[in-house]
C-alpha cells in the first residue's frame, strides 16, 4: 500500500511538472513554435524552481533501486519526458526549424545532461550553476544542429 502510494505521488508530481515544462501538442504550447517551446523549457530548467523536482527525480530514482512499483513509474516518466522531448524536435524538424536525423537519441541525450546537472542539487548547487548553466542548452543547440545562443529566451 505504501509502494503504491509513493509511486502514485511521484507520478503526479513529475507528471504535473513536465506538463508545466513542456504542455503537450494542442494544449499551451507556446505558439505552437517548437523553437519557441525549447527556449522556455531551457529557460524554466535553469532555474531555481527547477531545483525541488530535481531533488525529487533523484531521490526517486535512488529509491527505486528497491521498490519494484516506484521503479515502474520511474521509467514510466522518463520515457514519457523523453517522448515529449521527441515530438518537440520531431515537430521542429518537420518545420524545418531543426535538423536532427534522430529526434530520439536527441532527446534521450538532452534529458540525460539536464539530470546529470540535477545530480548535484542536494550537494553543490550553489557552486554549480555558473560552470554548468548553460550546458544543456548548449548540448540542445548542437544536438539540433542550431546556432549557439538560439535555444535562450530573448
Amino acid at each position: 500500500m505504501v509502494e503504491e502510494l509513493v509511486a502514485e505521488a511521484f507520478t503526479s508530481a513529475t507528471a504535473a511538472e513536465l506538463d508545466g515544462l513542456l504542455p503537450e501538442a494542442g494544449t499551451e504550447r507556446e505558439s505552437g513554435c517548437p523553437l519557441h517551446t525549447l527556449q522556455r523549457f531551457f529557460t524554466l530548467t535553469s532555474g531555481t524552481e527547477f531545483d525541488n523536482i530535481s531533488k525529487l527525480w533523484l531521490n526517486a530514482r535512488n529509491l527505486s533501486r528497491y521498490r519494484p512499483v516506484l521503479h515502474d513509474q520511474v521509467v514510466n516518466q522518463e520515457l514519457r519526458w523523453c517522448g515529449r522531448i521527441e515530438e518537440i524536435i520531431t515537430q521542429g524538424v518537420r518545420e524545418q526549424a531543426f535538423q536532427c536525423s534522430d529526434p530520439w537519441a536527441a532527446a534521450v541525450r538532452i534529458l540525460a545532461v539536464i539530470d546529470g546537472i540535477s545530480a548535484y542539487i542536494n550537494t553543490s548547487a550553489d557552486h554549480r550553476m555558473a560552470p554548468l548553466a548553460d550546458l544543456a542548452r548548449t548540448i540542445a543547440e548542437a544536438e539540433l544542429q542550431l546556432p549557439s545562443g538560439t535555444l535562450r529566451s530573448s
